[in-house]
Order: structure tokens, then sequence, then C-alpha cells
């Protein structure tokens, strides 16, 4: 339970896909859409809500894919800045909010807290990544 939020399990899962592992990512997750929440109320969030590591480099957004239990679920998808519109970081007072733009398909919307109970890597990392702005200077 919980294998993906241990900085040792997430640098051995990340060294075949060649994801660089640091300060570099933080845990965030999607909540169910509209259409979601009125076909499944209360349950809404068990049914559709979707979780993530979210890794930011110089060139490009990787998303790895969780289970509600915090195991990873295999699935991935590395996103090159090329492909990007744009990248919005949004800081609220309990959790950032954080929209990519694929260009040609849907934004993207996670939100990802700034505290976690049981990970502590969290807090320390969304610093990290605010001081570089995310790495959201796109290679020109």
């Amino acid at each position: 339970m919980n294998e993906a939020m241990k900085i040792e399990n997430i640098e051995t899962y990340m060294e075949p896909l060649d994801i660089p592992v640091s300060q570099n990512f933080v845990y965030g997750y999607t909540e169910p859409g509209i259409m979601s929440s009125f076909s499944y109320g209360a349950l809404a969030s068990f049914v559709d809500m979707q979780y993530y590591l979210l890794f930011f480099s110089s060139e490009e957004i990787s998303l790895v894919g969780l289970t509600m239990m915090g195991q990873f679920s295999g699935n991935h998808i590395q996103i090159p800045y090329e492909d990007i519109e744009y990248l919005k970081v949004k800081k609220g007072l309990i959790q950032y909010k954080i929209v990519v733009k694929v260009k040609g398909e849907k934004k993207l919307t996670f939100k990802s807290n700034k505290m976690i109970a049981g990970i502590k890597w969290q807090k320390n990392n969304l610093a990290f990544l605010d001081s570089t702005d995310w790495y959201n200077s796109k290679p020109e």
C-alpha cells in the first residue's frame, strides 16, 4: 500500500522510463467531471477521480498514473513542451491548481495539495518547482 509515495520506489519505477527524479515531481489528482457528479453523486470521487505523480523538466511533463490505494497503475505519458500550448499554475491557500493545455486536446486540470499526511516530500517539491517556475520557460 502506498508504494508510489516512497522516494526509493519512485526512483526505481522511473528508471526504465528514463525520467529523472529529484525534487521535480508532485502528487496530484483530477476531480470528477460534472456529469459524473450527477450520475454517481457522492460516489463520484471514488468512481471518477484519477491520481498521478506529475514530473516536470525543461523538456517535458510526465504523468504517471496511480491507483486510489497509492500503487503504480502502469499508465504513464510523457508530453514534450513542443506539444504544450500552455502551462498555468495557480497557488491557493491549501493547494495548487495546475492546468496543462496540449495542442489539439482538451486542457488537463490537476490539483496538488500543499501538505499531505505521510508524504513528506510534497511540500519541499512544491517549493522547488515554484522556485523554477515549474520549468515553464519553453525552449525557443
